[in-house]
């Protein structure tokens, strides 16, 4: 059963927008509607919709412009390191028509680990000091890896 909303209600969506510059999620959940009705209610009160934000040009070539340069650094280390989300970083790198790096294959002193399972340390341990997964490191220990 939908709820009938008061003319005072929407009223009040299109003052948040224009006024304070809320967004339909926030004016949704003060008011109690769903996002699509508090947007519907805007649109229908004749104002257009602000453009989404995103990110600005300048941040989007630094951080670029790092990924490219930083060849230590994967794309998803660079893209968490500025709060962005690799998937993001990957979208920006296409549109500007650059290419992704191919992942390097994680080069493993198996030696080393060999050597720590040998003293007994725990393999949380291991795997932490030796930059590597737990299950590397019982794959190591089996021989596997």
């Amino acid at each position: 059963m939908t709820r009938e909303y008061t003319q005072a209600e929407r009223k009040s969506a299109v003052r948040l927008y224009k006024e304070k510059g809320w967004g339909y999620l926030k004016i949704s959940q003060v008011i109690g509607c769903s996002r699509t009705a508090a947007r519907d209610w805007i649109l229908s009160a004749g104002i257009k919709p602000r453009p989404v934000a995103g990110y600005p040009d300048k941040f989007k070539t630094k951080v670029l412009n790092e990924y490219e340069k930083r060849e230590d650094l994967s794309l998803e280390k660079v893209a968490h390191k500025n709060g962005v989300a690799a998937p993001t970083l990957s979208r920006w790198l296409h549109d500007a028509g650059r290419k992704v790096r191919p992942h390097r294959p994680r080069i493993v002193d198996k030696e080393s680990i060999v050597a720590d399972l040998k003293v007994g340390l725990p393999k949380a341990e291991i795997a932490k000091r030796n930059h590597c997964s737990v299950s590397w490191v019982y794959q190591v220990q089996r021989g596997e890896g």
